[in-house]
């Protein structure tokens, strides 16, 4: 499980994204990063909307709004 904190972007911008993945990147392995890669690229596309929920081979993304 990853908790990623902060204020939730209207807009997953090229600049959201990459600082998204920096903090990401310290904590997952390669593979996981590439997956949490894809999760995010879905969120982007579909909406980051709070309560938002993906899953993308076995892994489960959810957006939390508190």
């Amino acid at each position: 499980m990853v908790l990623l904190s902060g204020e939730l972007p209207e807009v997953l911008t090229d600049e959201a994204l990459a600082e998204l993945l920096d903090l990401a990147a310290a904590i997952l392995d390669a593979e996981e990063l590439v997956l949490f890669h894809t999760c995010l690229r879905t969120l982007r596309r579909n909406g980051m909307r709070a309560g938002r929920r993906i899953e993308i081979d076995g892994a489960v993304l959810t957006v939390y709004e508190g």
